[in-house]
């Protein structure tokens, strides 16, 4: 029972990571010199058993979307519960 505890406890630490070391987000301003990609808009899903959860979800989603157009940075222009959206940018190392 005590290592099913454990393994719960870590899996949900898991949330808290960054999975996405490569992405930077950011404000508009620093990457007014960096190459546009693209609006990412996404929902939440209603499946999840709670609000924090599904917006962790969506804002993961569009954190991978972004990873998949070869973004660099991020900049969030809209985020609540239920909805989200990001303006995603490539920059080039200095």
């Amino acid at each position: 029972p005590v290592m099913f505890v454990a393994l719960i406890a870590l899996s949900g630490c898991a949330q808290f990571r960054n999975v996405y070391p490569q992405l930077n987000e950011t404000q508009a301003s620093l990457v007014a010199d960096c190459q546009r990609l693209g609006v990412i808009v996404e929902t939440a899903n209603a499946d999840h058993l709670s609000v924090y959860m599904a917006r962790r979800s969506m804002e993961n989603r569009v954190r991978e979307r972004a990873v998949q157009l070869g973004a660099t940075h991020i900049v969030w222009l809209h985020r609540t519960d239920t909805s989200a959206t990001a303006q995603a940018f490539r920059c080039e190392a200095d």
